[in-house]
């Protein structure tokens, strides 16, 4: 009590110091090379998530700041992307920054590590993907889109159902972050997606190894956080609206936003989406049945932004409607070319996601509260449209409250307390039951410091966890299905708890602009999931009877990362190397039983090692600063320890090439690119038990586009090829490939964005 007592008293204090105050910076932004002012480039601040852009003259202002070092980021297309650390409260005099011309960003912000940096200074692995990418390279599952980056694949059922791999692991030990929060939809699920869409994103960072230090349970993998559009600038009102039709699946997307901000600090969005697939074809030009999907998004939101800080609330839904092919019954599943109408086996998914991010600037201190609320909604319809198989619903309430304790200008800690309370029960009508009704309790705390000079960067951190994971299959449902939870307990309820420490410790060494050493050693966990510790029955949709064990541990590991970068004018090399040892490893295998026509699969743990890395190299030949290209080779290797076995689902090596020609403009074209990308799956010949080998395969790529204007407005077409070569192939990590169905074919895409 006297701490919280504590705490008030000091926020208290923190805002009537703030009270009165009004900073601001402003500056000029020029062209190294020719002196001349820079219009239109962009000003983003994200500790507050907004900015400006310059105007014709080159020149910006920010006003409304807080008392604090914030990092302030100058991009434009065809410059390096410029970093400074700034105090509005000690920046007297406006800033002179020359931004010097580069085909490729070289730097730029990343949020996830928590500590707001540079990519290049963060002593964490994080690959940032931003919406321009997936906009000139899109794919009808963001997922699919992201699994094209180094170290990064898929595990997926359809176009319509993919989840992250990162180095090897995925499933449960993949965390989603959305709009700062943890993102939970029964990721655990074969056929559960990563259930999220593009819809009003600026990007997506990807951390490949152990995040548990920050995030907790779920992110002894890595993390995927969604970062969010930037909010308006004060006094602006800005819209876009994207239009994008895919040519094998006969997709069709429309996105539309607007936002706005007034000069009061009151600013708000709203955006819409929908999107609809029909069956794709594979590269013989046959048809897979039943592999058509739907999505609606909606997202809404408002806030307060004063120099005392910022207060949003977020609103987004999601519906998504995905067929599910059933590998016994495939030529009854193709109908008609353009057919969208849902047909069994389908399964629908509704998810109401309810958010409040709060900071508070207390000079160079800095409070942040996150709050959430989750609806999920689960049904999986196999034999009847009027009847549900599988009904799951889950509530989930989570938060997460940091203390950022300015110690020096270059030292900086983290002190927070994070948690969640998931509530997931049974639809009493569901003809099957699966898991029992459940109640996950997490509660954590965690400390991180942070120490950056002009050459080093030190992070380190510690964190306790405790969670409680309670079955109850007490309900009358329960009983008359004949469910059983492990051990068969008499009053039928079954509770679990798992608790211990994680630690990380990292650092990255820049003893000049051309070398960069990174070095990071980090624990992770995951508590086992609900169907690895309670599930008994079959799974809809999976066409096996599942079976767990409440007996596993957490999963455990530690994991060391070394990277290395070398830069020139012209070239860039880096290479990361991964060495992984997990404990508890929890993996699902084939057993020799039957219950009625079903396979039994039944969950089981095991010690794992998994090692690998990527290497790098981007080439931007300043003689020829329309040309750039990069090439990249990832690999990633997983076995028992017991038997030195391999694991499965564990992605082929991988090797991706790009060449880029950017153009500054032709006639009315503003901006002209074209790009051509290949990737080469080499065979994968390390199979797990049960598991078979698959054959490796080539994808080429085509991307082309451009901007110009129409009534006094900037356009964008982009139009993009993949797999052009029409490739007929299976992926080792799609579950449609035990039952020999191949991926999707040529696929030409055409995207328009407006905007206003």
């Amino acid at each position: 009590m006297k701490f919280i007592l504590s705490l008030l008293a000091s926020l208290l204090m923190g805002l009537s110091a703030l009270q009165g105050q009004n900073l601001s910076v402003s500056g000029a932004i020029k062209d190294a090379e020719t002196n001349l002012p820079l219009p239109g480039v962009t000003v983003f601040i994200p500790e507050l998530s907004r900015g400006t852009v310059t105007d014709a003259t080159g020149r910006f202002t920010v006003e409304n700041l807080p008392s604090r070092n914030m990092t302030f980021q100058f991009s434009f297309l065809g410059y390096a992307t410029a970093l400074f650390k700034i105090n509005p409260s000690t920046q007297k005099v406006p800033l002179d920054i020359s931004l010097e011309s580069a085909t490729t960003t070289v730097d730029e912000v990343v949020v996830s590590g928590v500590y707001v940096m540079g990519k290049e200074s963060s002593p964490i692995s994080i690959e940032k993907i931003n919406k321009g990418s997936i906009l000139k390279n899109p794919s009808p599952s963001l997922m699919t889109a992201l699994a094209k980056t180094p170290g990064v694949s898929e595990v997926s059922l359809g176009p319509g159902i993919s989840k992250p791999v990162i180095r090897g692991l995925s499933f449960s030990r993949v965390l989603s972050v959305y709009q700062g929060a943890r993102f939970e939809n029964q990721q655990w699920g074969a056929d559960h997606g990563l259930g999220l869409t593009e819809t009003g994103l600026s990007g997506v960072e990807i951390i490949k190894g152990p995040a548990s230090i920050i995030y907790g349970s779920g992110a002894m993998a890595g993390v995927v956080n969604l970062i969010e559009d930037p909010d308006a600038a004060s006094g602006e009102i800005e819209g876009d609206v994207n239009l994008r039709m895919y040519g094998n699946s006969l997709g069709r997307r429309v996105e539309a936003g607007v936002k706005g901000a007034g000069e009061n600090g009151l600013f708000w969005s709203l955006r819409g989406a929908t999107e609809s697939h029909a069956d794709y074809m594979d590269g013989s030009g046959k048809t897979v049945g039943n592999t058509r999907f739907n999505t609606q998004n909606i997202k809404t939101g408002i806030g307060l932004r004063k120099n005392w800080g910022d207060t949003r609330v977020r609103y987004t839904f999601l519906q998504q409607e995905l067929g599910i092919l059933d590998e016994n019954n495939q030529e009854l599943l193709v109908t008609s070319r353009n057919d969208r109408s849902p047909q069994l086996p389908f399964q629908q998914v509704a998810d109401h996601f309810l958010n409040s991010e709060t900071n508070l600037f207390l000079g160079e201190d800095k409070l942040k509260a996150t709050f959430g609320y989750h609806w999920n909604f689960r049904e999986e319809t196999e034999e009847d449209f009027d009847q549900v198989d599988l009904g799951l619903r889950q509530a989930n309430f989570m938060y997460d409250i940091k203390y950022y304790k300015s110690l020096s200008q270059e030292t900086e800690t983290i002190f927070g307390i994070q948690g969640f309370y998931l509530k997931t029960i049974n639809d009493e009508n569901a003809a099957e039951i699966l898991i029992p009704d459940a109640t996950k309790d997490d509660r954590s705390v965690y400390a991180l410091i942070n120490h950056a000079t002009s050459q080093w960067v030190l992070q380190g951190g510690i964190r306790y966890d405790y969670r409680k994971v309670t079955a109850d299959a007490s309900g009358p449902h329960f009983l008359d299905y004949g469910f059983e939870l492990p051990g068969s307990p008499e009053d039928r309820t079954l509770s679990r708890s798992f608790d211990g420490w994680t630690a990380s410790g990292g650092a990255t060494f820049r003893p000049s602009n051309q070398w960069r050493f990174r070095l990071n050693v980090a624990s992770g966990f995951r508590a086992p999931d609900l169907a690895e510790l309670y599930s008994n029955g079959p799974h809809p949709g999976t066409a096996r009877f599942e079976r767990g064990s409440a007996g596993f541990d957490r999963e455990q590991n530690i994991q060391s990362d070394l990277g290395i970068r070398y830069r020139t004018a012209d070239f860039s090399l880096s290479a990361e190397g991964f060495y992984n040892v997990v404990n508890n490893y929890i993996y699902f295998a084939p057993t020799n039983e039957r219950v009625g026509e079903l396979i039994v699969w039944q969950f089981q743990q095991d010690n794992a090692r998994l090692y690998g890395g990527e290497a790098y190299l981007e080439w931007h030949p300043v003689a020829v600063p329309w040309i750039s290209g990069n090439t990249s080779y990832s690999i990633a290797i997983g076995r028992r320890r017991s038997d030195q076995s391999f694991l499965p689902y564990i992605p082929a090596f991988r090797w991706n090439q790009e060449l880029s020609f950017n153009f500054k403009g032709m006639g009315k074209l503003l901006r002209p690119y074209v790009n051509l990308t290949g990737s080469l799956l080499l065979d994968q010949n390390r199979p797990a038990s049960l598991e078979e080998a698959t054959p490796g395969y080539y994808l080429m790529g085509i991307h082309l586009g451009s901007s110009f204007k129409i009534w006094e407005q900037e356009m964008d077409a982009f139009v993009s090829a993949n797999n052009l070569l029409n490739t007929n192939y299976l992926d080792h990590m799609s579950l449609y490939r035990p039952f020999g169905i191949s991926q999707i074919g040529r696929n030409i895409s055409l995207n328009l964005q407006f905007q206003f």
